[in-house]
């Protein structure tokens, strides 16, 4: 192990140093935010996912799905901003305690620690000496040594992973370089699983002489042209699916027109027979009101008579006047003028009448 740490000592292998990245900006997670799912993102990727994702159709949606799995996750808060969700959601402690760690690990020139002075902030890193140099011993021994190596300048840099620190891919299983490539089985191979895995296929070339026959075959541009013409096809089917939104909201609101059109009319409807019923009542009952106070005057006309011929009887008797008893006696009820409205008062009067009808033929007079 070299002094002051290596990049092999950030990560032990590829595979773990690929969890401790992003899976939006494939950058090693910045601020960590974790989903119910247990996916964790860069806490501004995932606010910028949430945003863009959300943006348009979706703008009212209270959830977004999670950029792996595609599950619903809803935040703690949705009524807050949407670019403020991510920021609601808990830190992965344990993804962040692992980003920080290279941090904290100095790296310091490791010949200078040999010669006993150590502490010497280191310039480069060496992966054929597994080393980190400073810039002094970088000029005299390392690049008298190893003038075609790779180099890695980590001035002033605080920490390297080895996914930065090399820019190599390196295989799962032996932790070695990807240097050959089978067109067998179209992967990439280092150097064992080639001698280990692939020893019978036919055509097993390094990276760099395929990468070679792909620029010579004009693969690349045919690739490249493909892309493109997929590129502009998406382009097209997301214009074409605008189209159709636009067409969608425009029908919406067509329909919102429509409704309200028809509430309008609905309410002038409405308005119209209640005004016409409201006119009829207030026509109906004016009529009955004139009809029963009308009424109600005959009848106190009628009881003022009857109350004027009570009396005259009365005097007529008490003075022993019989002409005047008779006369009292067939004097019509009310001098004649009775009410007739349509429903009692008729059969009143009828009453009446048929009683001094049949006093008359009976011959009692006073």
């Amino acid at each position: 192990m070299a002094e002051g740490g290596t990049p092999h000592d950030l990560s032990d292998s590829p595979r773990e140093a690929r969890l401790l990245d992003c899976p939006i900006c494939l950058e090693q997670l910045h601020e960590p935010k974790s989903l119910p799912c247990l996916h964790s993102f860069c806490q501004g990727c995932l606010s910028t996912f949430i945003t863009k994702d959300l943006s348009g159709k979706m703008a009212s949606a209270t959830a977004f799905p999670c950029p792996v799995c595609r599950k619903m996750t809803q935040p703690v808060n949705p009524s807050e901003d949407k670019g403020k969700w991510a920021q609601q959601f808990p830190v992965n402690v344990i993804v962040r305690d692992l980003v920080k760690a290279p941090s904290l690990e100095p790296m310091y020139c490791k010949p200078c620690g040999k010669k006993g002075k150590p502490g010497i902030p280191a310039a480069i890193w060496c992966e054929k000496c597994n080393a980190f140099f400073c810039e002094t011993c970088k000029v005299d021994f390392h690049d008298l040594i190893h003038e075609e190596c790779e180099k890695v300048d980590i001035t002033g840099k605080e920490g390297i992973t080895q996914r930065h620190g090399t820019g190599q891919i390196r295989c799962e299983k032996h932790t070695k370089k990807m240097c050959y490539y089978c067109e067998d089985h179209q992967i990439l191979s280092c150097s064992r699983c080639i001698t280990i895995d692939h020893r019978r296929c036919d055509v097993v070339t390094t990276t760099q002489e395929y990468c070679d026959k792909l620029k010579t075959e004009s693969r690349l541009e045919d690739r490249k042209e493909s892309l493109q013409k997929t590129k502009e096809a998406i382009k097209l089917l997301v214009k074409t699916f605008g189209e159709k939104l636009q067409i969608l909201l425009e029908d919406q609101n067509t329909g919102f027109d429509s409704l309200t059109d028809l509430r309008k009319q609905v309410d002038l409807r409405l308005d119209a027979m209640q005004k016409d019923i409201t006119d009829k009542l207030v026509s109906s009952y004016k009529q009955e009101k004139e009809n029963l106070d009308l009424s109600i005057q005959k009848c106190e006309r009628l009881m003022s008579s009857i109350e004027n011929t009570v009396e005259s009887s009365e005097i007529a008797v008490q003075r022993n006047d019989s002409v005047n008893t008779v006369l009292m006696y067939q004097r019509p009820s009310g001098n004649g003028v009775l009410p007739e409205p349509d429903h009692g008062n008729k059969e009143v009067f009828r009453f009446c009448q048929n009683k001094t009808c049949r006093r008359s033929q009976s011959g009692q007079v006073g």
